[in-house]
């Protein structure tokens, strides 16, 4: 936006944007601003004819030539009415096909991004400024652009009935455009600069409004009384753009100023032109009143053409951003490239893989090494930010390793399409989502890309222990699991981790990682939980993720993480008699289950014995 050229650039991408979204109306919309400017040239010329034939009527003219006159002059403004009446249905229509169309590209390239891409603010920056210009923009970019079509044709074809009329005039009118123009340009970039300036704030407002206004957290906001201190945060940051836009508008006053005050002085000398036309050089009277009349028409187009090049360039971030967003899915997508994923195998192994989180100051993971058998249960244990779950997300396929490889029967896991490798992996985090969802689509969503019969959501269920409390509910398994939509219900957060399993059992995938599947289960539905795990995941590999040691005992394998890095492997009984890392962490977590004075060495015969 720092040209003319760059601008340009931008109409042609905005048109480009709006013939992909409805090329059907967008050629209406066209056709008929091109039928309401031949009406004006129409118009213009048979005025003219009209005025010199009530001229020569006086004088004994034809009156049959007059009549034929008035016939055009009335034909024009029909066919101006009827072209002006089929724009404002289709421009409607166009806006929201438009604005469809945006968000469906915006979408696209939103769900190819990686995990590593959201934890990139600059992209968060890029996704912000698209989407939140996607909800108004599109309809307002179509809406100036539209109007804008308009006021070309009709001034060319004024400026092109001046032209058989009187030349001069013609190119004094096509000279009162370059102040608009100018004028717009210079605001649409001024504009563009608060945008960008404000998109930090602009998340940090919205997120803050969110956390006010939005379920979840009000809960803990309302224990902590954290209300005002929020909505002061809120209120800082609305005052900075506020003070910004105030900045930024009196900068934008002097370019709008520019196109009004411009365009004015060209018409006053295209005025003062005309009178000296019709005093020195013998100008008719009708070819007076008739370049009067377009002057009039020229002067009320060009008052809509400044409105809606400001409007339309105040759009032109969308049109810049979404390019600029929409450039990233050729790379993104070359990221995806590669073969199918197998749909079985025989071992999963990281080698020396290492890793670091987006601004970080150290390794998250640090040359691990790991080694699962099909079939075979393997629990990662550890304390918080040892890397547990960072592993996970790397087998997972949702982050690629900065060093080292994970290999699929030797294959490197880099050269599968990444999509098709996430559809061989059922993952539970601790983190799930409970989504606002019927109880049946909550499970189904675990495998929705082959869309489960309602018996496989109900064993699904039954194996996680949900289907019990699910049967209940009002609606059954249609239930919205949400008090915020219809006679939606909550559940407890014991039954939402039963709900989020039994959306890990229907997923049939050969691996399966649970990421403290069991942090929100009573002790007994706890222990039932692990002692089937086998059994429910029968020859699939199963990673298995918790902080309470005494649950994983039954695993074939247990690995020891500390600060990123594999502490010790081997079997509960092996780590114990090691009495390592994970000795000394199961010991600790054993003594709260001890009898008073345990931890002092005085336990007497009942104390229970955990190794």
């Amino acid at each position: 936006m720092r040209n003319i050229g760059g601008m340009l650039h931008l109409v042609i991408a905005a048109i480009k944007l709006v013939w992909a979204a409805s090329r059907k109306e967008f050629i209406v919309v066209v056709l008929m601003d091109l039928v309401q400017a031949f009406g004006i040239f129409v118009l213009v010329v048979q005025l003219q004819s009209l005025l010199s034939g009530l001229i020569a009527e006086k004088g004994g003219g034809d009156p049959d030539k007059l009549a034929f006159g008035m016939v055009g002059f009335v034909a024009a403004n029909i066919l101006i009415a009827v072209a002006e009446a089929v724009i404002a249905n289709r421009r409607l229509l166009l806006s929201e096909r438009t604005g469809l169309h945006v968000c469906r590209e915006i979408m696209g390239v939103a769900c190819l991004a990686d995990l590593a891409d959201f934890d990139d603010s600059r992209f968060h920056d890029r996704l912000h400024r698209a989407a939140t210009s996607a909800l108004t923009r599109p309809a307002r970019m179509v809406e100036s652009l539209v109007t804008i079509g308009q006021v070309v044709f009709t001034l060319a074809a004024v400026a092109v009935a001046m032209i058989f009329i009187q030349p001069w005039i013609a190119l004094v009118v096509v000279l009162a455009t370059v102040p608009v123009w100018l004028g717009g340009v210079r605001g649409g970039e001024q504009h563009f600069e608060f945008v960008t300036e404000t998109t930090a704030d602009d998340r940090s407002r919205t997120y803050l409004f969110d956390l006010l206004t939005t379920r979840e957290p009000a809960k803990e906001i309302r224990a902590f009384n954290l209300e005002r201190y929020l909505a002061l945060r809120w209120l800082s940051i609305m005052e900075r753009r506020l003070a910004l836009l105030a900045a930024n508008l009196r900068k934008r006053f002097y370019s709008a100023l520019l196109a009004s005050v411009g365009s004015g002085l060209v018409l006053a000398l295209a005025a003062g032109v005309l009178i000296a036309l019709n005093r020195w050089a013998g100008m008719s009277l009708a070819e007076t009143a008739t370049t009067a009349g377009a002057l009039l028409v020229f002067s009320q187009k060009l008052v809509d053409g400044i409105g809606s090049s400001n409007e339309f360039f105040e759009s032109a971030p969308l049109v810049r951003d979404l390019e600029e967003f929409l450039a990233l899915r050729p790379e993104i997508e070359r990221e995806r490239t590669g073969d199918a994923a197998p749909t079985a195998f025989e071992a999963i192994e990281a080698q020396d893989v290492s890793f670091t989180y987006q601004g970080a100051d150290r390794r998250a993971l640090e040359q691990v090494s790991l080694r699962m058998e099909a079939g075979e249960v393997v629990a990662l244990v550890g304390e918080n930010g040892s890397g547990k779950t960072t592993l996970a997300k790397l087998l997972a396929g949702l982050y690629a390793p900065e060093d080292g490889r994970i290999l699929v029967d030797g294959a490197d896991l880099a050269g599968f399409d990444a999509a098709t490798w996430r559809e061989s992996v059922a993952v539970l985090f601790q983190d799930f989502i409970r989504y606002a969802l019927p109880a049946e689509d909550n499970i189904r969503i675990g495998a929705a890309e082959r869309d489960p019969a309602d018996e496989a959501i109900r064993d699904a269920a039954r194996a996680a222990g949900a289907d019990g409390f699910l049967a209940t509910l009002p609606d059954g398994y249609h239930t919205i699991l949400s008090p915020q939509f219809g006679e939606g219900q909550d559940l407890s957060l014991g039954q939402w981790q039963r709900v989020a399993l039994a959306r890990a059992f229907l997923r049939s995938a050969p691996l399966v990682i649970l990421d403290e599947p069991s942090a929100s289960l009573d002790a007994r539905a706890e222990r039932a939980l692990f002692d089937s795990v086998r059994e429910l995941y029968q020859g699939r590999t199963v990673l298995l993720i918790s902080h309470r040691f005494s649950t994983v005992r039954t695993a074939d394998r247990i690995v020891v993480l500390r600060s990123g890095k594999v502490a010790e492997h081997g079997t509960h009984d092996e780590l114990m008699a090691a009495d390592g890392l994970y000795a000394e962490l199961f010991t600790l977590q054993a003594r709260g289950y001890l009898q008073p004075g345990a931890e002092n060495g005085k336990s007497d015969d009942r104390t229970i014995s955990l190794h």
